[in-house]
């Protein structure tokens, strides 16, 4: 395995979360550990920012309230622009509402000093790389631009994007530049340290086996039939329209309602639940298939059918649940239980997490170093 390519996910990439024995059926998501997160994180961000309003007045940039001066720090005599936090900000505010994430009130200047730290480190390391005569090929940081717009339905969108976040084509294509000069740096100044026969995955294993337990699934079958949400009447202002409106629902509800229990009591004279799933249910993913869900673990499905199917014997049919989405009736067809994964099915996983540990401290090691001889002035408190 190519110690190289672990730096690129651990460079200037974003955090590395503590290690599980990964699968989406497992506790937590696998780590990408060969994958660079910084330009798919920049993808993710420009991705959210057409949802935005794209007329929205420009207001001069303030935390918690206060104005923030054009230049925020300079590291070496480069200056760090207060355009440069914006931006970052921004990006930071969609994120955490993409993840359902609240930013408290007055935590602005916290979020703030956090990015400009890291810009710091980044501007140290970026500096060193020019310094070292590193360059990345043009037409790599083209491609690199080419796959993130490809993703948007047109130029056009783009560039609104762009423009949400403060950005044009030029500054995009310099921080991808700066980005991949970084990386590449690291890998140069970095490989060479790193001791993989000293990392010991083993025995990381033997000291964190909980982590790579296999939770409990349950194999589950459904039978779907959809509502309508009440809110979908709309708010005529015509309380004739807003009644007729309410009785078309009711009566569509009221067929959804009349469906499932017909299949209810189809189940309970024994007929076959796979072949009443192809009939009657309206999952079109799963009707053909005998409504199977395949395996399951509670807290990633629906809360009513994850509630139920923990309570269900093994060849069990449950009654009819009502969620958000309608109407249900599951069936349990095995439990597979937990277990421990084997230590060869996780060891690669293992390398990958040491492999970046190791990278993060020896990076923390570097910017130390930088920092005792660099001239950085910072101008907000």
């Amino acid at each position: 395995m190519p110690v190289d390519t672990v730096i690129m996910g651990a460079g200037l990439g974003g955090s590395v979360s503590t290690p599980a024995y990964q699968s989406p059926i497992y506790r937590k998501r696998r780590m990408k550990i060969f994958q660079r997160m910084a330009l798919p994180l920049l993808t993710a961000i420009l991705l959210q920012a057409p949802t935005l309003a794209a007329d929205t007045p420009k207001e001069p940039f303030k935390i918690n309230g206060k104005p923030v001066p054009k230049v925020i720090a300079t590291v070496n005599g480069t200056d760090i622009s207060s355009e440069f936090l914006e931006r970052e900000m921004t990006a930071f505010e969609l994120m955490s509402s993409q993840q359902g994430k609240e930013i408290k009130s007055g935590s602005q200047d916290k979020i703030a000093h956090k990015i400009l730290e890291k810009e710091i480190d980044e501007e140290l390391i970026y500096q060193q790389a020019r310094l070292a005569g590193v360059q990345v090929p043009s037409e790599i940081i083209l491609k690199e631009i080419k796959n993130i717009e490809s993703q948007f339905p047109s130029p056009g969108l783009f560039d609104r994007a762009l423009a949400m976040q403060h950005l044009t084509r030029g500054k995009l294509r310099e921080k991808i530049e700066r980005q991949l000069v970084a990386e590449k740096y690291l890998r140069q100044v970095l490989v060479p340290k790193i001791k993989v026969d000293e990392l010991s995955p083993e025995k990381y294993y033997e000291n964190n086996k909980d982590t790579f337990m296999k939770q409990k699934m349950y194999d589950v079958s459904h039978i779907f039939v959809s509502t309508l949400d009440p809110s979908s009447q709309g708010n005529a202002g015509d309380p004739a329209m807003q009644e007729k409106a309410k009785r078309i629902l009711d009566g569509i509800n009221k067929g959804a309602s009349d469906k499932i229990n017909t299949v209810l009591q189809k189940l309970k004279k024994g007929e076959d639940f796979g072949k009443l799933a192809k009939e009657f249910s309206e999952d079109e993913g799963t009707s053909d298939n005998g409504g199977s869900l395949g395996t399951l673990l509670p807290q990633t499905t629906i809360p009513d059918i994850a509630g139920e199917m923990e309570l269900l014997a093994l060849g069990e049919a449950s009654g009819v649940i009502k969620s958000s989405f309608g109407y249900h009736i599951i069936k349990l067809n095995n439990i597979v239980p937990s277990e421990l994964a084997p230590y060869e099915q996780v060891k690669a996983d293992i390398l990958n997490l040491l492999l970046v540990q190791e990278t993060e401290k020896l990076k923390e090691e570097l910017l130390t170093d930088f920092k005792k001889t660099a001239k950085i002035k910072r101008f907000i408190k």
